[in-house]
């Protein structure tokens, strides 16, 4: 009877993280719409970037300069999730290797240009 109680205390106690849920799963219900339009601005203005992994790091090229936001969450561990911000005057972002680790993460690309917001997301594997 004990076990029993112990089991459904358990399950009843509330748990502070759980990988299968995102913190902010409410706030990105709430602006699933601009992130539809925006993805979708990228696909209409043929702004979506070329991504290009290899042993040597990840290259994002972008069709022209743009304002950029990137977040990388690795699908194995959450405490190797990345977030780089910047200018790509040069039309091109390159993330070295060694800054992530091998295996399957989640790109997202959040970017500006000319007063236009675009998406852009996609699975991608790090050698």
């Amino acid at each position: 009877m004990g076990f029993i109680v112990t089991l459904v205390a358990l399950m009843i106690k509330p748990h502070e993280t759980d990988s299968l849920i995102e913190n902010d799963y409410y706030e990105k219900g709430q602006t699933f719409d601009l992130d539809y339009n925006a993805s979708r601005n990228a696909s209409q203005d043929q702004m979506l970037p070329l991504i290009q992994t290899d042993e040597i790091g990840v290259s994002i090229l972008f069709p022209r300069a743009v304002t950029y936001k990137i977040l990388l969450r690795s699908l194995a561990d959450s405490n190797f999730d990345k977030t780089i911000k910047g200018d790509s005057a040069r039309k091109e972002v390159f993330i070295p290797a060694n800054e992530l680790k091998s295996g399957s993460w989640l790109l997202r690309i959040q970017y500006n240009a000319g007063q236009k917001d675009y998406l852009y997301q996609n699975k991608i594997l790090i050698p």
